[in-house]
């Protein structure tokens, strides 16, 4: 494989996580809104949870194909800024809910570590897995595993428990799909007719209509969202085939050239954890002042450019220069310098 192809397959997925993170702020935004269960807002919130933290699971195992540097390196990398921005998220939150600013999702926040209920769960799902990446590797039936895994955890009945690590076991299957994803695979799943990936993206809109707001859910039991372990266990199962074919359609049609949005996948953590505090805050009170977001359309158009703006902004040369320069310090005291 040559040089020029791996690097726009570099690109390909840099862009690809850029989406991603671009849908992460819509998604957050779009929660207060999703209140009627035939609202537009609610349709296509459940669209975008049928595949953007599965691809953003497939991604990190893509990239984790180095399973001794990831475990070694996961500490640093990985644990270290989630308690940094976990610590923060809960300091800011704390803080507003006594001042009285802050009055959505206040009723499941819980200032914990362990069990972290911002959307900073994943964070320690990607430590998680990169520290036993080497071990999945190892299992005779490493996609078997993680499917059953990923079917069976949500029939637990401790909610506190898998708020904070229900996602880490059903999001793993799509970071072992990634893992033992190859860049032949990837150019096998590129060669095939755009036509297809197309209306593989078009039909998943009957899904995001058609099934139970519970479908999609990774990070709650299956018992706590109203459904029967069967049901659960059925609605999942279906939740990974179509989540499966997304992804490949999306690598499928995705540009692998440089644009102006593949810088923001080269700063997810940075992006995905700066943009948790904005949003939906922040969107909340400059819609007040927007004449447009009093319709639906206007309202969707606001959030696309508050959230390409947010993306943008928090991937910056000079924040990530700055966040850099914090993450250092605090590794410094942290860690022996040898």
């Amino acid at each position: 494989m040559n040089s020029k192809l791996t690097e726009k397959r570099d690109y390909l997925f840099d862009n690809l996580k850029a989406l991603m993170l671009f849908l992460v702020v819509i998604g957050h935004i779009l929660d207060p809104y999703i209140e009627r269960q035939d609202s537009l807002y609610r349709y296509l919130m459940q669209y975008i949870y049928l595949f953007h933290m599965p691809m953003f699971a497939f991604i990190t195992g893509y990239f984790t194909k180095n399973t001794e540097k990831a475990r070694n390196s996961a500490v640093r990398n990985v644990l270290v800024p989630y308690i940094f921005w976990q610590l923060l998220y809960i300091i800011t939150a704390l803080l507003f809910i006594r001042l009285g600013l802050a009055s959505y999702n206040t009723d499941v926040f819980k200032p914990s570590l362990l069990l972290p209920s911002s959307p900073l769960y994943y964070l320690l799902c990607v430590f998680v897995w990169k520290v036993f990446a080497a071990d999945l590797k190892k299992l005779r039936f490493p996609v078997l595993f993680s499917f059953a895994a990923g079917l069976f955890i949500s029939v637990v009945f401790d909610e506190a428990f898998h708020i904070g690590w229900g996602a880490c076991f059903s999001l793993m299957i799509f970071f072992v799909l990634g893992l033992l994803c190859t860049k032949e695979h990837v150019e096998k799943i590129r060669n095939i007719p755009h036509a297809i990936a197309a209306a593989i993206l078009a039909a998943a809109v009957l899904p995001s209509v058609l099934l139970p707001y519970s479908f999609r859910n990774v990070r709650f039991t299956y018992e706590s969202v109203g459904l029967s372990p069967a049901q659960g266990i059925g609605y999942r199962a279906l939740f990974y085939l179509i989540a499966i074919l997304m992804i490949g359609a999306l690598i499928n049609l995705f540009p692998d050239r440089k644009n102006i949005f593949s810088q923001v996948g080269t700063n997810a953590i940075l992006v995905y954890a700066g943009s948790s505090f904005a949003a939906p805050a922040l969107y909340l009170l400059i819609a007040k002042f927007l004449p447009l977001a009093g319709s639906v359309w206007g309202n969707l158009a606001g959030m696309s450019v508050f959230a390409a703006v947010l993306v943008l902004f928090c991937s910056m040369e000079w924040i990530r220069k700055l966040y850099d320069f914090v993450m250092d310090g605090i590794c410094k005291i942290l860690f022996r310098q040898d």
